[in-house]
């Protein structure tokens, strides 16, 4: 059967009204949407108070008062108009917006679809005009702007059955200024809704704004991020992984004053974290970047909710090493340093290196990739800045190495002395609080793991042969990726030879695993063959790096139920306050947890 509606249809001019409203169903999705235009707007015209008013979630009425620059009474019909906009006049200012808005579309948008308001009082004036249906008429009203959106959506009713619950729209419009809120902390915001006020944000800076809007846990478990080069600027918060949630939830990425979503940049942040965020858990982050307006395009998406970098892989590198270097630094290492002078540091001849390496070491592959803008990215005075200062500090990682100095009973100690092991994996430790619990193989997993990759960096892996080699069976899938990769074993440090047509022997392992490699000398040989089979040759020496040395480390770490002698369980406890990333093992657990005198306690009731 011919479908009736295939016939020939004549092509017709749409009419300016159906433009205005196709038009606005790329800008205005729902109520949230008309928030977000009208105080980007505001703040554009250089308010530094704005009151929102909201009733019914923001689908019967929104009232946005600002104490701007105003609009003229002769501008007030442009306002309305599609791309009529004072923020650009031709192609240059285009490809370098600095303003939130630009395209002269929001006003005319809403307008389409609902029923507007417009009310403004230029600083030249000495009366408000305001215009309504196309009319403009004297008003009261001081400087500034009052715009007033009634009945959102009546115009097309198929698009408010759309909408959600007057409370989950309410929740949405409060999301959008969260964000303006976060990233505008110099302007004074106030909210009603149904005749209550529900946020009030006086002036204040970035850091004060961050404490009103994040959560508790995030402002008692964050670090600071700070870099800076002649190109661009990265600044903000990062939390720590112990305050990760399963939703992503609090994540704030701004650019150039912009909260946008960006995959190279939520991207670079996931990569950041990779080592230390167990299963599919979340950071909560609140970060800004600056950066040359002419380096980003910020005219992809009709929400400007997106943008697209010149130099994307420098930007993204940039931010990767920046959030990696912050979170770095475990809670254990944060309290060796702020207990213990860098003088005394000095005269205990412990080492102490500036932070990051990363910038000495990595500019040849940044040369490589032809991002020439960002080059003083990896000079060394570039420098990232946590709340704990500007240098990082290493210890020697073998105490034993030193018996000229007794650094041990001189540098603070905050996983305490070790008083014995339980369940066969727990290491209890006393210390000025109370008692520290450790999960040994966890925290061995660390520390060997961030050992192996700092001497891949540093120097590939020096190999010691065994005192006895280890000759163990493989499969023949093993067998044939053992063939085809002897190249790429040798270069992870393993020396292996075939002894039969399903057995192999381990002659040699990197130096640093040598002391316990033991009988898993095997099992790591399997797993890592069959890394080497899951993710490809190329890709573990690369981006499947740290996978591989992963896998390394958990055969090389103590195993359960080995007995520790406390020597052995309080180097394992120094190595910790001297290790990156303590705090988590390789797949994001906790490697530790401290209960206080004041707990201890609290269990057998002492004080009531």
């Amino acid at each position: 059967m011919q479908n009736q509606n295939s016939s020939k249809r004549e092509i017709r001019e749409l009419s300016d009204q159906l433009i205005s409203q196709i038009a606005a169903g790329e800008v205005i999705e729902r109520p949230a949407s008309v928030v977000k235009e009208l105080l980007e707007n505001s703040i554009d015209a250089g308010a530094n108070r704005i009151e929102l008013r909201l009733e019914g979630g923001g689908i019967k009425r929104i009232v946005v008062v600002d104490n701007g620059h105003g609009i003229s009474k002769e501008e007030l019909p442009l306002a309305l108009k599609r791309h009529a906009t004072s923020k650009i006049s031709n192609l240059f200012d285009l490809e370098s917006v600095g303003s939130l808005g630009f395209r002269g579309e929001a006003l005319a948008s809403i307008s389409s679809v609902s029923d507007l308001t417009l009310t403004s009082r230029t600083v030249g004036e000495k009366q408000a005009w305001t215009i309504d249906e196309g009319e403009i008429k004297p008003a009261s009203g001081v400087q500034g702007t009052r715009i007033e959106v009634s009945d959102l959506f009546y115009k097309t009713p198929a698009r408010r059955k759309f909408l959600k619950s007057e409370a989950t729209e309410l929740a949405h419009c409060m999301g959008v200024i969260e964000r303006l809120a976060i990233s505008h902390p110099d302007v004074e915001i106030v909210v009603i809704a149904s005749g209550r006020t529900i946020l009030s944000l006086p002036r204040s800076d970035h850091f004060d704004r961050m404490e009103r809007m994040m959560p508790k846990s995030f402002i008692e478990a964050h670090r600071t991020v700070s870099v800076e080069t002649t190109s661009v600027r990265l600044y903000g918060w990062v939390g720590l992984p112990m305050v990760a949630q399963p939703r992503a939830n609090h994540q704030y990425f701004f650019v150039n004053g912009r909260f946008v979503r960006d995959k190279v940049l939520s991207h670079a942040i996931r990569q950041a974290y990779q080592d230390v965020l167990y299963g599919s858990n979340q950071p909560m982050y609140c970060l800004f970047l600056e950066i040359d307006p002419r380096q980003v395009d910020v005219n992809v998406h009709p929400t400007k909710i997106e943008v697209r970098f010149r130099e994307s892989q420098a930007v993204h590198q940039f931010v990767f090493h920046a959030v990696e270097e912050a979170i770095a630094q475990s809670v254990v290492c944060e309290s060796v340093r702020e207990e213990f002078s860098q003088n005394d540091l000095e005269k205990n001849n412990v080492k102490c290196v500036t932070a990051p390496s990363y910038y000495q070491q990595k500019s040849s592959a940044l040369v490589y990739q032809g991002v020439d803008q960002y080059l003083d990215f990896v000079s060394p005075k570039s420098a990232i800045v946590s709340d704990e200062g500007k240098n990082r500090v290493s210890i020697d990682s073998e105490l034993d190495q030193q018996p000229q100095k007794t650094i041990a009973k001189q540098i603070p100690q905050p996983l305490g002395r070790a008083v014995g092991q339980v369940l066969g994996n727990f290491i209890i430790a006393e210390n000025s609080s109370g008692v520290v619990l450790v999960d040994m193989h966890a925290a061995h997993e660390r520390i060997i793991y961030e050992r192996l990759k700092r001497s891949w960096d540093e120097r590939g892996f020096v190999k010691q042969n065994l005192l006895i080699p280890y000759v163990f069976s493989v499969t023949a899938t093993q067998m044939a990726t053992y063939e085809e990769n002897k190249n790429e074993l040798s270069r992870l440090g393993l020396e292996v030879t075939a002894v039969s047509v399903n057995q192999l022997s381990l002659r040699a392992a990197p130096q640093i695993l040598d002391q316990q490699i033991g009988d898993s000398g095997a099992e790591l040989v399997r797993d890592v063959l069959d890394d080497i089979q899951k993710y490809g040759s190329s890709a573990i020496l690369t981006e499947k790096r740290n996978e591989v040395l992963a896998t390394m480390a958990c055969h090389a770490a103590v195993r359960v139920n080995r007995v520790l002698t406390v020597a052995e369980m309080d180097a394992i406890l120094r190595q910790m306050e001297e290790t990156d990333r303590a705090d988590q093992c390789n797949h994001g657990r906790p490697t530790w947890v401290e209960i206080s005198a004041k707990e201890l306690d609290s269990f057998f009731m002492r004080g009531r």
